[in-house]
């Protein structure tokens, strides 16, 4: 069973719909036919949710359930991408595509991995053309649930333009600003030290951060501006483990712009490397506001009950 707090999650814990991505490829690579309601009962059962969670529904009219919910917005996403095939209406099945990538990355598949597959680029592209040859759009209110989720979107178009700009970055720049990220985030504490390394005398380590004034305390760091297709490897890992070692430390942090194998991420759990793929890369630089600076505020109001 999965452990559910180690899936990607919302402020509350529950996890996220893309949290659901790899778990949905692992159960449908298990037999050949689905019904759409036994592929989410199993993938939520998989998931091994507490029965709270699984309970949990909208505030709204329609009352839905949550999980079941993200899952199903998890399960189209595949389809889009070709991961699953959907030979007529409610039904799904694995296509080679997919029992491929759940082969190599198991539960770790990530929405920006599959948004990367040539059929959900060529789906976007369908639907901008089909918006650019709009003449009209109706101007209607926005409930908030919508307002919500449009800046979602925005959000998801900016880590997208973050994660190009990344991978074309200067390298000693790029791991300048990964140094300063996790500074911003506190790693270095309230008098420590942040620093990039020469590269004449790295041996595999990008930067060090001293967490105390005098650096008896330290995290190193690696960072790799590898294309979305072009995953870390576990050797890769075990490399900067020896490089850790050899410093007589036994921390470390690898950033990457593109993804891990599950070798890779088995590899780092048992050597003590905290693992940033690109997609938590860009969350995190947007939350902290790293490499992007805020366009508008936006505020909305309502009525002051103790006045009135």
């Amino acid at each position: 069973m999965i452990d559910y707090t180690t899936l990607k999650h919302q402020a509350d814990g529950t996890p996220t719909w893309d949290a659901f991505l790899g778990i949905i490829l692992k159960v449908a690579v298990e037999r050949q036919n689905w019904q759409s309601s036994e592929l989410i009962q199993r993938t939520l059962e998989e998931a091994n949710l507490p029965q709270s969670m699984l309970q949990m529904r909208y505030p709204q009219k329609s009352h839905d359930l949550v999980m079941r919910n993200r899952v199903s917005f998890a399960l189209s996403d595949l389809a889009i991408s070709g991961l699953l095939d959907r030979p007529k209406r409610g039904l799904y099945l694995p296509t080679s595509r997919g029992q491929e990538l759940s082969k190599e990355y198991g539960i770790n598949i990530t929405r920006t991995l599959i948004h990367n597959e040539p059929a959900y680029k060529k789906y976007k592209q369908e639907k901008s053309n089909q918006k650019k040859n709009r003449q009209k759009q109706e101007n209607k209110d926005l409930a908030e649930s919508q307002i919500k989720e449009w800046f979602n979107q925005q959000n998801e178009k900016t880590q997208d333009e973050l994660l190009n700009h990344l991978v074309k970055m200067n390298p000693y720049k790029f791991e300048n600003l990964m140094v300063q990220l996790l500074s911003v985030m506190g790693y270095k504490g309230d008098e420590g030290q942040a620093l990039v390394t020469q590269k004449s005398n790295d041996h595999g380590i990008d930067g060090i951060i001293n967490q105390d004034p005098l650096g008896l305390q330290k995290v190193y760091i690696q960072v790799k501006r590898y294309a979305p297709d072009n995953s870390v490897q576990m050797p890769e890992i075990t490399a900067f483990s020896g490089s850790i070692k050899l410093k007589h430390a036994d921390r470390g942090v690898f950033i990457t712009t593109s993804t891990f194998t599950q070798g890779a991420i088995n590899a780092a759990r048992d050597l003590n490397i905290t693992l940033v793929n690109g997609e938590m890369l860009t969350n995190l630089m947007i939350q902290y506001q790293v490499g992007v600076e805020a366009k508008e505020h936006y505020m909305t109001y309502r009525i002051d009950g103790n006045i009135f």
